[in-house]
């Protein structure tokens, strides 16, 4: 598969969050791959404490509530890594504490290559991302799709990817995370100027140890994420503002999206998750073929 969309590469602001219960944020100091982002302005509203609920009325062990999936389209935007590097005409890499960003080829997964992310033992807070400007048409909803490889889950708060508007993390966004060994959908709400706030429910098990086919859907207007594994119905939940009066237009809109991994706490072992064939569009994306299941070599 090659690219069938070239997308003008964002300008990168990240900040390194150091760790509080609050998840309190701190300016990082610029590396030669993560340019320094602004810390937040001096007359932002102290942080609320998270909100936490099962969205959608769901339990984390719950199932989703049914959700209608459009017929599958084609992608407007994919990457599968075939060069051997991560193309710097359509990403930009943020990798600080010695968390690298690399492609490994010949790696076992649908196709030949596959995105290494690499999380060094005990990095707190460390970002190990890629990131791209979401396309005009999609800024308000988009589906995606991307092959995945874990050997564990991660313990803590862990994130995978994220939608919102720009600036991140000092920014409004949804957010696919991992938690108590359960997927954490949520929407963040971290925009300068305003009250922090989190609405974080639990709901679905990733899968270790294998290959697997993520796919999401991600909508400012309601806010929700609904994804699915390997074609199966995992998560569908509808996100609230701090008020609980809104449900819609919580991020202000899709401008960057990011995949990779960041974790809240410093993990006791190295983190390594592998991506391959990542892919956005308009319309649900649906798998190039199943995944397979096999170990990672």
């Amino acid at each position: 598969m090659t690219p069938q969309k070239y997308l003008r590469p964002l300008t990168f602001s990240v900040c390194l969050a150091m760790a509080s219960s609050a998840h309190a944020q701190t300016a990082a100091p610029a590396t030669a791959s993560t340019p320094a982002m602004a810390a937040p302005a001096s007359s932002a509203p102290a942080g609320s404490a998270p909100g936490r609920r099962g969205g959608g009325g769901n339990a984390a062990d719950g199932a989703p509530a049914p959700w209608d999936r459009p017929a599958d389209g084609p992608a407007i935007f994919t990457e599968d890594f075939a060069s051997g590097a991560v193309d710097s005409k359509k990403w930009v890499v943020a990798a600080t504490n010695n968390a690298t960003v690399t492609v490994e080829k010949d790696y076992v997964a649908p196709g030949k290559n596959a995105l290494h992310i690499h999380y060094p033992a005990g990095a707190r807070n460390a970002i190990d991302f890629i990131g791209l400007t979401v396309p005009e048409s999609l800024r308000n909803h988009f589906y995606g799709r991307a092959y995945v490889f874990m050997q564990t889950i991660p313990s803590g708060h862990c994130v995978l990817m994220t939608a919102g508007s720009s600036g991140y993390p000092i920014s409004n966004f949804l957010e696919i995370g991992l938690r108590q060994n359960h997927f954490q959908p949520s929407f963040q709400q971290n925009g300068p100027n305003v009250p922090r706030y989190e609405d974080h429910p639990l709901q679905g098990t990733p899968p270790a140890g294998r290959w697997f086919c993520l796919e999401w859907e991600f909508n400012d207007q309601p806010d929700r994420i609904v994804m699915w594994i390997d074609g199966k119905l995992a998560v569908n939940e509808t996100f609230k503002s701090q008020d609980g009066a809104k449900h819609s237009e919580l991020t202000g809109g899709f401008f960057e999206y990011y995949i990779g991994f960041r974790s809240w706490s410093a993990p006791a072992k190295d983190v390594d998750i592998y991506y391959h064939d990542i892919a956005i569009s308009d319309k649900p994306i649906g798998q190039l073929a199943p995944a397979d299941g096999s170990a990672a070599k």
